[in-house]
């Protein structure tokens, strides 16, 4: 078994469509009247035309943002990795990205982590040696989904 996608429901497909590719370079996989498969590299999203248009509540502040991570049971967002958060902020922001969590240092406290070699996980398992800390920010997309950047 793997791991193959996240489904997102959205109000306005096309413009859910224009949004991830124009900001994070996704590409059309495939599209439907009532669904999208948006890829890049291996990775995939499904996005879902929703039945409604309301919007999500954005967090305001930082513990606005880590009540909603640590609200409802459900997903609460998606992290996209990337090496330099504040050219991230100003591409995400030059293509409609509405910031919603300023950029903030996030000092984990590691209780485990696996050993292991593979780039994208062992970036994932805590911050550089000799840093201790990863760089976050958070972002809305057009339906008010929170989308995590995080520079590690």
């Amino acid at each position: 078994m793997i791991f193959e996608h996240v489904g997102m429901t959205v109000s306005d497909l096309d413009r859910s469509i224009d949004f991830y590719t124009r900001v994070f370079g996704f590409r059309l996989l495939r599209r439907t009247s009532i669904n999208a498969y948006l890829y890049l590299g291996n990775d995939l999203i499904e996005l879902v035309q929703g039945e409604s248009s309301s919007e999500k509540e954005k967090p305001k502040t930082v513990e606005d943002w880590v009540n909603e991570m640590q609200g409802p049971t459900g997903l609460s967002h998606i992290g996209f990795r990337v090496d330099n958060l504040d050219e991230a902020i100003e591409r995400i922001r030059d293509s409609g990205g509405e910031l919603v969590v300023r950029p903030l240092k996030f000092e984990p406290e590691v209780e485990y982590a696996a050993d292991l070699e593979g780039d994208k996980l062992r970036r994932a398992t805590k911050p550089p040696e000799g840093r201790g800390w990863w760089r976050i920010a958070a972002f809305s997309d057009p339906d008010g989904i929170i989308l995590e950047i995080l520079e590690r």
